[in-house]
């Protein structure tokens, strides 16, 4: 009888160790099935901004009577050269063709350029000038250039669903766009490369700061009465 009773409460104990096995078993299967999935980095170095080399070029193209520009022409010249006098690297090359009417209008070419950039306050000593070959009859351009930099565009397209969060992580592209406008926003890229060089600092200013401080007085400039502003002021 006593045997009896111990062999029903083991079988009693039997469900409960079976769901305990259960459930062990299923967090082993799952945690097998489960990978690492690393943590993204950062949106700078994902999407980063790329600064490269471009070659902006003007056409001109010359009559039978030589280079004359006509109003349209003059402003597309004006710009294009005041494009070049604030991002511009290096000199400003003008190509003239081996044969034709522009060939013949190569000293206009050059001398429409300069009087443009002393317009602008520039001498022209970077300018340079020289031949390009074309074969005879067919109608070539004076080509005005310039090296400068720029930021290459960003592709952003998106490659997975937004939805697809499982590992708790943002998506493959995230920030991208961002990276894109911003690239597309700078207008000197040479900002990307290197900063800005500091000029000599004021010494008169210095001085005055610096006497200020050692006779216990404020260093700060006077502010005038127009330029006090209260905050009861503001709130009436």
């Amino acid at each position: 009888m006593q045997n009896q009773k111990k062999l029903c409460k083991n079988t009693a104990n039997l469900p409960r160790l079976a769901t305990i096995g259960i459930a062990v078993v299923t967090v082993l299967a799952v945690s097998g099935c489960t990978t690492y999935q690393p943590s993204y980095e950062p949106t700078v170095l994902r999407n980063k901004i790329t600064v490269t080399e471009s070659v902006e070029r003007l056409e001109l193209y010359a009559g039978s009577a030589g280079l004359h520009l006509s109003s349209r022409d003059e402003n597309a010249v004006a710009a294009f050269l005041s494009q070049y006098a604030s991002t511009g690297q290096g000199p400003l090359y003008v190509s003239v063709p081996s044969s034709g009417a522009a060939s013949q209008g190569a000293q206009q070419a050059q001398s429409i350029v300069q009087s443009y950039l002393g317009r602008m306050g520039l001498d022209g000593s970077n300018m340079q000038t020289g031949q390009y070959q074309v074969n005879a009859g067919v109608v070539a351009p004076v080509v005005v250039s310039y090296r400068r930099l720029t930021t290459a565009p960003i592709d952003c397209s998106q490659g997975a669903s937004l939805t697809h969060t499982s590992n708790n992580q943002p998506y493959g592209n995230f920030g991208c766009a961002q990276t894109a406008n911003l690239a597309a926003l700078i207008d000197n890229p040479m900002q990307l490369l290197a900063p800005y060089g500091l000029d000599n600092a004021y010494a008169t200013r210095r001085m005055t700061v610096i006497d200020k401080y050692n006779a216990g007085e404020a260093t700060a400039s006077d502010t005038s009465e127009s330029q006090e502003v209260s905050a009861s002021e503001g709130a009436q």
